[in-house]
């Protein structure tokens, strides 16, 4: 009997590769060649001055493509140390991978301010995050603001371990930091995420969430060992509420340690007047609180979002995304603006 393999794996290969060859000349999303992440180097961050594109689903919707800057991240310019700079922290919703930097929330607010503004936002950050990003920000660039911008589930989030990020893990009752420690990519994954078809279907089309874990582009997630068995250690009230004691006595100490003025942007639950979540007080809502009753500067943006929907503004992608279009960028840059300027007089 003939054997069938061998023309059917050289077919196989010629569709392979032609798929290739016609993916890289589509606006397939590359990812950032994010690299190690230890004691050494403390927060994700892309290959500097690589070229990137951003898109979503299968017909490349929200293309968005350029070039990290000096420190692996997406800006129109590069990092430097300045005293006088603002420093943006937050996850995907800084990062902002569907519009142009220059349209963000955190350029925009420099150029109102007239300051520098340096966006560090990470794809998958929490709150444990957020206090490692700001204590390496103000090292790195001898910044004595930071904004850190709060969305559903920051809180909750801090006590899930994910490749390459921090979380908070409770021992004893005694919370603490802890790093899941990301090492960088071997050659053979480096060679793996250069295939275009490899990147589609993983990226664009979202196999990457159910598996392939660690080579796409948002790190690996999984519980961490520490969090109270049974499932609630996330959503536990107790864990939450010692979780940000934790927090913002961490984020006092900084600002005393590097002589800083941390500052909490609320994003707003504007989905609620939609009925989607009616009712609902977020993890980061009872954060905030806490926030402000021990003397932190905390900014609401529900009035400004909510007159913009009025007004028939589009606050965001869905369904393709649920991220921030330019006009919700604008409307966080105002109100962080306007909070922001009495402190740099």
């Amino acid at each position: 009997m003939r054997n069938t393999w061998p023309p059917f794996l050289l077919g196989f290969l010629l569709v392979v590769l032609l798929a290739e060859l016609v993916l890289r000349a589509l606006p397939v999303s590359t990812g950032y060649n994010l690299g190690a992440v230890d004691a050494v180097q403390p927060i994700l961050r892309g290959q500097p001055f690589s070229a990137y594109t951003y898109s979503r689903a299968w017909n490349f919707q929200l293309v968005n493509s350029g070039v990290l800057n000096n420190f692996g991240f997406r800006s129109s310019y590069d990092f430097a140390p300045d005293p006088r700079a603002v420093v943006v922290i937050g996850n995907s919703y800084i990062q902002a991978d569907a519009i142009d930097p220059r349209d963000t929330l955190t350029e925009r607010l420099g150029a109102t301010l007239h300051v520098p503004a340096y966006a560090v936002g990470v794809d998958g950050f929490s709150l444990a995050d957020y206090l490692v990003a700001a204590r390496w920000a103000s090292a790195s660039f001898d910044t004595h603001t930071l904004l850190v911008l709060l969305t559903a589930g920051d809180l909750k989030n801090s006590c899930v371990s994910r490749l390459g990020q921090h979380y908070l893990r409770s021992s004893d009752g005694v919370i603490s930091l802890a790093l899941i420690e990301r090492q960088s990519p071997s050659g053979f994954k480096r060679s793996l995420n250069d295939s275009r078809l490899f990147r589609y279907i993983f990226d664009n089309l979202r196999v990457s969430a159910n598996w392939a874990k660690g080579w796409r582009r948002n790190p690996d997630e999984a519980r961490s060992p520490d969090v109270a068995a049974g499932g609630t250690g996330c959503s536990d009230a107790e864990f939450q509420g010692a979780a940000t004691v934790f927090l913002l006595k961490s984020f006092r100490e900084l600002e005393l340690t590097r002589h800083a003025r941390v500052i909490f942007l609320l994003a707003p639950a504007y989905r609620r007047e939609r009925g989607a979540v009616a009712g609902e007080i977020r993890d980061v809502d009872r954060f905030a609180d806490r926030a402000a009753y021990d003397g932190f500067s905390v900014v609401h943006m529900d009035a400004a979002f909510s007159a913009a929907l009025r007004s028939g503004t589009r606050l965001d992608f869905l369904p393709v995304d649920g991220h921030w279009t330019v006009a919700a960028h604008a409307l966080a840059a105002q109100a962080a603006a306007a909070a922001i300027a009495p402190e740099l007089r």
